[in-house]
């Protein structure tokens, strides 16, 4: 899950992320602190920012890698008929499954 935030700087303002490994606030709790220190990757300042303020989007690279398992199924499968309904099924299931696990990180804050 790639977790994106804004810099503070008023004249960058630009969309920051960072990778993280945790499916949820309290496990990035755990994992980082209740803030998180990094450099702009645009203007090079630092900004510290509370894991409230982080919001979750999708891996877009599993989405890829689930259209592509879709397109090898579909080559093996050809020849059985079964060639629509799997190939839609299967990018179309990962792309719901990462969209709802940012969704639900995106619902649950952290009480100070």
């Amino acid at each position: 899950m790639k977790l994106n935030y804004y810099c503070s700087t008023p004249s960058c303002k630009k969309l920051n992320s960072i990778k993280v490994e945790s499916n949820n606030r309290f496990d990035l709790k755990q994992e980082v602190g209740l803030e998180i220190n990094e450099r702009c990757k645009h203007c090079g300042n630092h900004t510290k920012r509370h894991i409230n303020r982080l919001h979750a989007s999708p891996n877009y690279f599993i989405i890829l890698g689930g259209l592509a398992l879709a397109v090898i199924v579909t080559i093996l499968l050809w020849d059985f008929g079964f060639v629509s309904t799997l190939s839609g099924a299967i990018p179309i299931a990962i792309w719901m499954s990462e969209e709802k696990k940012a969704s639900a990180f995106n619902k649950v804050l952290i009480r100070d």
